[in-house]
């Protein structure tokens, strides 16, 4: 009998926080893309009366695009234009009967694609410029250096992105052992640990940009992801509660849902340099000074290699934030993306 109680009491709130009105129901556009079997979900959301339109293209891959949204730099962002936010096959709440032959790169951006003509077809007349975060710096430097496809964007914006697997390997490495010494030198330090990611690096000098996760474990015990999550999340906290009740994507905003590390060896050795010659349009590299996912360093690589006039592009490092700007420095993050939209729209 307690048993039901429970089960009865569990349901009655469940369902008075569905009676409730939250933003994740109740604003802006929410559809689907199917394309190839997979039904991709697109959040439009915002400012309407604005003639911008800023397209996201998410990380991972297979992180969740609608992630963006609870940050509070993308919240500053929707006060005055719109963002639209999806999610990528194999990604966040996308949904189907696709199988693994269109987990490629070229799949990931022929689906950009599509999305970017069904958000030209359903608001016609609006300025576009686009966002790639990590991963989606890659997607979305492969898709605007392809078939012209920049043409239509009056600039891009890429958020410490992805770009040369190969190159940035190299350089989170040398991010991780450059700072390694100074923290077997703290007192109390975990030097068995320290230890332990020199050794792991002596035996493998080259590893996979996405398939080898030890890099990444390295680089969160470093500080390189989240400069100060704790601060972050005291300053801007999660919704963690509306987002399983209140929220059309709940539950997926939690899972990883692309599979396997071998599911990603298609990513590791990606090169989309000669992509980025043929961008031409205005260009923000936007990054954070600590990031350790995507060094720093990485934004000069792209600078030199885009094909855009040097009067038009330009790289902007953060202080005191690494992998993700719109945590860290949500203002800063904010400031930046309007500035540059503001300059070319």
């Amino acid at each position: 009998m307690k048993n039901y109680a429970i089960i009865a009491i569990t349901g009655l709130l469940l369902l008075a926080g569905a009676c409730q009105k939250s933003e994740y129901l109740a604003e802006g556009d929410f559809f689907h893309l199917k394309h190839k079997s997979a039904l991709m979900p697109v959040w439009v959301k915002g400012n309407f009366n604005s003639d911008v339109i800023l397209i996201t293209c998410h990380g991972g891959p297979g992180d969740a695009g609608m992630g963006f949204s609870v940050t509070p730099g993308f919240k500053y962002l929707e006060e005055d234009y719109m963002l639209v936010y999806w999610d990528q096959r194999f990604s966040g709440m996308t949904q189907g009967h696709y199988d693994k032959s269109t987990m490629n790169p070229d799949q990931f951006i022929e689906d950009t694609e599509k999305i970017v003509e069904l958000i030209q077809q359903k608001y016609p007349g609006k300025k576009l410029f686009m966002l790639g975060h990590s991963w989606g710096g890659q997607l979305s430097a492969g898709y605007l250096g392809r078939d012209n496809h920049a043409a239509d964007f009056k600039g891009w914006i890429d958020l410490d992105g992805s770009l040369y697997g190969e190159l940035e390997a190299q350089m989170m490495k040398e991010w991780v052992l450059e700072r390694v010494p100074a923290k077997m030198a703290e007192p109390d330090a975990d030097t068995e640990l320290w230890q332990f990611i020199i050794d792991w690096y002596e035996e493998n000098p080259a590893p996979p940009n996405y398939s080898a996760l030890e890099p990444y474990f390295f680089v969160s015990a470093l500080r390189g992801d989240a400069y100060d999550w704790e601060k972050s999340m005291e300053e801007h906290p999660i919704p963690y509660t509306d987002l399983i009740f209140k929220s059309m994507f709940s539950m997926s905003y939690y899972v990883y849902s692309f599979g396997d590390t071998e599911d990603m060896e298609p990513w590791d050795y990606l090169d989309y340099t000669p992509e980025i010659s043929n961008i031409t349009i205005p260009a923000l590299m936007l990054w954070g000074a600590e990031d350790g996912v995507v060094p720093a360093e990485l934004a000069d690589y792209v600078y030199d290699h885009l094909g855009t006039a040097p009067s038009m592009k330009e790289v902007v490092k953060i202080p005191e934030c690494a992998h993700a700007p719109n945590h860290d420095q949500p203002e800063i993050f904010y400031q930046e993306v309007g500035r540059f939209i503001e300059t070319y729209k």
